[in-house]
């Protein structure tokens, strides 16, 4: 219903009209927000409430066909989004049907429009938000991205595994300046490639990237064979961040494709412009971030900025 709808259905219920123009005023305000959220894809300059919020998920949700009331529509296929309990289904404001499609997952949904909007509308709500809050140059970390629904590990083998079947045949080395935590590890193994560790080096009491070894490693091995060079911004003391605009300008020199785990550094104001210049100085493939570490979110979702 518009809003001279809604009026006249208020005047037939008697309601005095100057008790209908405040609902509407405050419909027609709510309504230009979500309008100017859709036109301009980027978060609002002042928050909304939560009340808008569950109005605007419940709106979208209503938009996917397992919503579609039964008078209407009987859903006989394989992929319906049929939830049985209704305290989940709650929970999730009617979504259903998760994203993607047929091993795509930014492809739209032709069952759940609303859901595919509003996953299209996350990603740049999100890239947004590290640009402008970040301050990650929208011209090269943060130029693209992709929201994922896994952890940061897991993100960092499909990455593998797309360079992989875009590289040249051979490149089956990833060499992963190293850092005591296993996800990268794990990863690079998921990906089905080998893995080289570049030993640190210690310089005063912090525990650095060790180029020299780096580029030995390189030089052993065989730039045709590497097929990329893991760094870590997001370390533990005494372990500093890699010097990944160092390494960026021996992947742009070698030809060799460079991947940044930035699990939690969007909250850093001195990694992201290391992040910057990396972009600018060298060659930076793909910047992976953890939402759960960086948005205060569950956890289980990462974006890949490229």
């Amino acid at each position: 219903m518009n809003p001279p709808d809604i009026k006249s259905a208020f005047q037939s219920l008697s309601l005095p009209s100057n008790h209908t123009s405040i609902g509407l005023s405050n419909l027609l305000s709510t309504s230009s927000q979500y309008r100017a959220l859709f036109q301009h894809r980027r978060l609002p300059e002042e928050g909304y409430t939560d009340h808008q919020i569950e109005s605007l998920l419940l709106l979208l949700s209503s938009l996917d066909t397992n919503n579609t009331p039964p008078n209407r529509r009987c859903g006989v296929g394989e992929r319906e989004g049929r939830v049985y309990s209704n305290l989940v289904e709650r929970r999730n404001y009617g979504f259903a049907h998760g994203i993607g499609r047929s091993g795509d997952i930014t492809e739209a949904q032709p069952k759940a429009v609303g859901s595919s909007a509003l996953a299209k509308l996350t990603l740049c709500l999100v890239l947004d938000a590290i640009r402008r809050g970040s301050g990650i140059d929208k011209r090269g970390a943060a130029r693209e991205g992709i929201l994922l629904p896994l952890c940061t590990g897991m993100s960092i083998a499909l990455t593998l595994r797309s360079l992989k079947a875009s590289a040249e045949s051979g490149r089956d080395v990833v060499l992963w300046s190293r850092i005591d935590q296993k996800s990268c590890f794990k990863a690079i193994l998921s990906a089905g490639l080998e893995c080289v560790v570049i030993p640190t080096i210690k310089i005063g009491d912090c525990v650095c990237t060790d180029i020299d070894a780096l580029q030995s490693s390189i030089r052993d091995i065989g730039s045709d064979r590497v097929l990329a060079i893991i760094t870590t911004t997001s370390c533990f003391a005494p372990r500093v961040p890699d010097k990944i605009d160092e390494v960026a300008k021996i992947c742009e020199t070698e030809n060799i494709a460079h991947v940044i785990n930035n699990a939690y550094g969007l909250q850093c104001e001195r990694t992201c412009k290391l992040l910057n210049r990396a972009c600018v100085v060298g060659r930076v493939d793909a910047v992976i971030c953890s939402t759960d570490k960086n948005f205060m979110v569950p956890v289980g979702g990462a974006i890949v900025l490229s």
